[in-house]
């Protein structure tokens, strides 16, 4: 997730240069979402070759207190790995009644999906996530269920609406999501992870056979969206459907719309093959794009980003 908000927002992008960054993850649990930035971002620093020694100040709120005694473990493990000075402060305190401080970043992961149940609290947290929006770069992180998705992608809509803050990813367009007019579609990624030894016992046990991670996200990032979108560029939302004689796959294009686009088996060319082979939340560059939605063999797919990254 911070691979593509670097490419994609200058925002997400200075973070990488900086020599000091401030993070408030709210709704911290044990770590997992400050230890995973902190991974990217030194992973990212050694790719720009900035040798420069980082500060990093984390802000975690988290109620729990076995919680917050695991995240300040998780989190000085992870500044100790990347070699960053790290100045972290732990709230024991409900997040919906705090405000964030200047900063650089929020975090949020697992924390908003059961806050999104009924009209009033829906009604909440909207607000609340607008104010975090306008105040610095956000990334949401909520399981990929259905009804946990379904109720990002509303949030993500009313966002939008409010103003103040644009979305950088996963959407290619600041529009409505065309996802939510149907109830059976939910807006969510895929990425092949490479399990602890713990998790793929677990794995194991249960005969789990897909081992990629499942999660949908939002990012935003304040002020209007500076980008210029290409009608050529689509998000791939869906794994190849198993047509026959074809790849059949859901794309959400740039100009917000939802559409169902296939390449014939027989059309299957090297400068087209990406878009049999590229892992689902893929961002791909067709040229051009077909008005009938049918991919042809003299067709360009190009990766712009690849969900692996």
């Amino acid at each position: 997730v911070p691979d593509e908000c670097a490419q994609r927002s200058d925002a997400f992008a200075r973070l990488a240069q900086s020599d000091a960054i401030r993070v408030v993850d709210l709704g911290a649990g044990v770590g997992a979402t400050t230890t995973g930035f902190l991974a990217w971002l030194g992973a990212a620093r050694a790719r720009r070759g900035v040798e420069r020694a980082v500060r990093v100040e984390i802000h975690a709120v988290e109620l729990g207190e076995p919680a917050a005694r695991a995240f300040e473990t998780s989190a000085r493990a992870a500044a100790s790995a990347i070699g960053a000075t790290l100045a972290l402060k732990i709230e024991a305190r409900d997040f919906r009644r705090f405000t964030p401080p200047p900063c650089d970043l929020v975090l949020c992961q697992t924390a908003l999906n059961e806050l999104l149940v009924g009209a009033e609290h829906e009604r909440e947290t909207v607000q609340m996530v607008s104010g975090w929006s306008r105040h610095a770069p956000l990334v949401v992180i909520e399981p990929a269920l259905r009804p946990t998705t379904r109720a990002l992608m509303a949030l993500r809509d009313s966002l939008v609406a409010l103003g103040g803050a644009h979305v950088v990813a996963p959407c290619l367009h600041q529009r409505p999501c065309p996802m939510r007019a149907r109830e059976s579609d939910w807006c969510h990624e895929a990425r092949q992870v490479e399990p602890t030894p713990r998790v793929a016992e677990i794995d194991r046990i249960v005969g789990r056979r897909d081992g990629r991670a499942l999660f949908s996200f939002l990012a935003t990032a304040p002020g209007a969206d500076p980008r210029e979108s290409s009608e050529a560029t689509v998000r791939l939302v869906t794994d190849p459907l198993g047509s026959r004689g074809k790849t059949e796959r859901y794309v959400c294009r740039a100009d917000g719309e939802l559409r169902l686009m296939r390449l014939l088996d027989r059309e299957v060319r090297d400068g087209n093959r990406a878009f049999v082979g590229a892992e689902r939340g893929a961002v791909v560059r067709i040229e051009p794009l077909p008005p009938n939605d049918r991919i042809g063999p003299d067709a360009a797919v190009a990766s712009e980003f690849a969900a692996r990254d």
